[in-house]
């Protein structure tokens, strides 16, 4: 592919302002995920990207090219599923999608997560998970397993597309995240048409472009705010948390207009043994779970059309 050239249409061409064409798309992620670029055409590609920021073609027919080379994790079609992705993890507060996770399989979801399994200077979902003694993943078919056993299951990136992960490291020798964190964000790891994906944004663009790609595709979503970059509501306050289905989007929770006023004292977000055990606490009902993350399984749990599970009161 003609890296200069497509380059010149990302960033000052006639298709500047819209994107590039589904297309032109389709032909650019055929090559970022084929290896039609050397290594510094393919850098040029993806911080022209990052600067223009993606257009909603774009992020359609980059899932277009890279859905069929997943690797799919198996689940059952007839009981309700759904799927977190976890990419940022935990830098200054505790990464608590490991609790939201549990508890919507406590409520009998079969939920698949996947991500990256370390980061130098996050901690993981997955490093949270193999301290609670739930990961920290494996090979697709050991999600049934885990299902089995109530629990959700986590499948490593490069698992799930050894392409995409390769992408999304590149963050480290580039500096900035790239198309692939859209990517991974938006995709469907499971078999199941009908499984429910959480997508979260950090700009306003991003909210609308995740919006946008569930309206459009006719897939179901839920959209909200992440936690430094994590699919789990903030403890601090209520987001608007937006469900996404047959091309309406429905606001499910309204954002809070102010904080709570009493704040959960949360581990050190840098311990995963901590927030595991701090977590297992919440799981035990010792402690109870943060207002808005309780508020959040109940919204994804709407979406699901499953009744939530009564928990016994804890002491705050």
């Amino acid at each position: 592919m003609d890296a200069p050239s497509l380059i010149q249409a990302i960033v000052r061409g006639r298709e500047t302002v819209r994107g590039l064409s589904h297309e032109s798309a389709m032909r650019l992620f055929d090559a970022i995920f084929g290896g039609g670029f050397t290594d510094v055409e393919l850098g040029a590609v993806l911080v022209a990207l990052r600067m223009r920021g993606e257009g909603l073609e774009e992020v359609r027919a980059g899932l277009d090219v890279l859905e069929p080379m997943l690797r799919r994790v198996p689940v059952d079609a007839t009981r309700p599923v759904l799927a977190i992705p976890s990419y940022g993890g935990a830098l200054q507060t505790a990464n608590l999608v490991p609790l939201l996770a549990c508890l919507l399989s406590d409520a009998g979801v079969q939920v698949v997560l996947h991500g990256v399994t370390s980061d130098p200077r996050r901690t993981t979902t997955a490093e949270i998970m193999q301290a609670m003694g739930l990961g920290p993943g494996g090979g697709v078919d050991r999600a049934a397993d885990a299902f089995a056993r109530g629990d959700p299951a986590f499948v490593p990136i490069d698992v799930l597309s050894p392409r995409l992960a390769a992408l999304l490291d590149l963050r480290g020798r580039l500096g900035v995240r790239n198309v692939g964190h859209m990517l991974a964000a938006l995709l469907n790891p499971t078999g199941a048409s009908a499984c429910l994906r959480i997508a979260c944004f950090g700009t306003p663009e991003a909210g609308a472009l995740q919006r946008a790609y569930f309206e459009g595709s006719g897939a179901p979503g839920i959209v909200l705010a992440g936690t430094e970059g994590e699919v789990v509501a903030s403890t601090r306050r209520a987001v608007q948390i937006d469900w996404i289905r047959d091309g309406r989007t429905e606001v499910l929770v309204p954002a809070a207009t102010a904080a709570l006023r009493e704040m959960p004292v949360l581990p050190d977000p840098h311990d995963a043994s901590a927030t595991a055990r701090w977590i297992q606490s919440v799981l035990a009902g010792e402690r109870p779970v943060p207002p808005p993350i309780e508020l959040q399984v109940g919204a994804v749990l709407r979406a699901l059309d499953v009744r939530p599970r009564v928990r016994d009161a804890a002491v705050a």
